[in-house]
């Protein structure tokens, strides 16, 4: 049977106190106790860091059980890739081919493993989760982050981590020159920390949970804020920067990576949304380009291609019905 992540070895051995050091080593002080029969013990383990993260993948030739005692400083996604094992935090079994286990700080853990038991782990420094979450929600957690001690594979967010994980170790062992980029490797990282970052916590509402303005910094809710309520006068890219104190190019990667649009679009995006509604809400004396100069729009015939786009009608026919348009207020696509 081949073993993930082949190509990134970190040991093949018969000795228990061996494998119990770089068990302790690559992921946190640990106990190999009950191995049955000992003389027929093995462990192969392959696996790699990152950066932030580090991704490994074990496998047991006789039933063992692996004591880590209490989880101090990191988070751990463990996942059964093979034969049963049943990871127990604080007390209770979980079968992990089932639902992955979530080991984190001050939470007590024992691994009963069983002979050919195969599993996969995800592992980060606490403060590394902590401080990706003060990155997208632009503050410091007001109080512990508390994951939960384990993750269903089959709903919620199961099956996403899953297939994410199992795409990513594909793709590096297609190809492991792949990490030889510095880009892709820090992309891979990353990824590992978000998902890691999405298993269900005490702050996965308000992670994840549907909001009017999505997780972004501080400087993309400035410039938002600032182009709603200059929308209808000429606002220019330098006007922005000026605003954020930052480069043309950190605004625009702060816009792609937390909104997935430009400042640009975003404001064409409100002066479309004022269009519509001073449409509907229009005087006989109004007309469409009075309404598209009134908001922003130097041009009415690009203007008419946006409103149509935007809103698969002309504004000549939501003039026509004066108020009895729809008033979304979806964000730019």
């Amino acid at each position: 049977m081949n073993r993930l992540l082949a190509s990134y070895p970190i040991t093949s051995t018969g000795d228990a106190t061996k494998a119990q050091f770089v068990l302790s080593r690559e992921f946190l002080d640990v106990r190999v106790k009950e191995v049955q029969p000992p003389r027929d013990f093995h462990m192969e383990m392959s696996g790699l860091h990152l950066g932030k993260t580090f991704i490994g993948f074990n496998r047991f030739a006789t039933k063992t059980q692996v004591d880590p005692g209490e989880v101090e400083d990191s988070l751990f996604l463990v996942l059964g890739m093979g034969m049963p094992a049943t990871i127990h935090v604080d007390g209770d079994p979980l079968v992990s081919a089932e639902k992955g286990a979530i080991l984190s700080p001050r939470r007590r853990v024992i691994l009963d493993l069983e002979a050919g038991s195969e599993t996969l782990t995800v592992k980060a420094k606490f403060d590394a989760i902590e401080k990706r979450f003060q990155e997208m929600m632009d503050r410091r957690p007001g109080k512990p982050i508390l994951f939960d001690p384990s993750v269903d594979l089959d709903t919620g967010v199961g099956p996403q981590t899953r297939r994410l994980l199992a795409s990513l170790v594909n793709t590096i062992e297609q190809d492991s020159s792949v990490l030889e980029n510095p880009v892709f490797r820090a992309g891979f990282d990353e990824m590992l920390l978000n998902i890691l970052m999405a298993l269900p916590s005490n702050y996965s509402n308000e992670l994840t949970g549907n909001r009017q303005r999505s997780i972004a910094p501080a400087l993309v809710r400035k410039i938002e804020e600032f182009i709603e309520a200059h929308a209808t006068e000429p606002v220019t890219v330098s006007h922005l920067v000026t605003q954020c104190e930052c480069s043309r190019g950190a605004l625009f990667n702060a816009f792609r990576r937390f909104r997935g649009y430009t400042p640009m679009q975003f404001l064409t995006e409100c002066r479309l949304r004022s269009a519509r509604e001073a449409l509907q809400s229009a005087s006989p004396a109004d007309n469409v380009s009075s309404i598209a100069y009134a908001c922003g729009f130097s041009h009415p015939g690009r203007f008419s291609v946006a409103y149509r786009q935007r809103f698969g009608e002309s504004p000549s026919a939501t003039l026509q019905r004066n108020g009895s348009s729809d008033m979304s207020r979806v964000r730019p696509k």
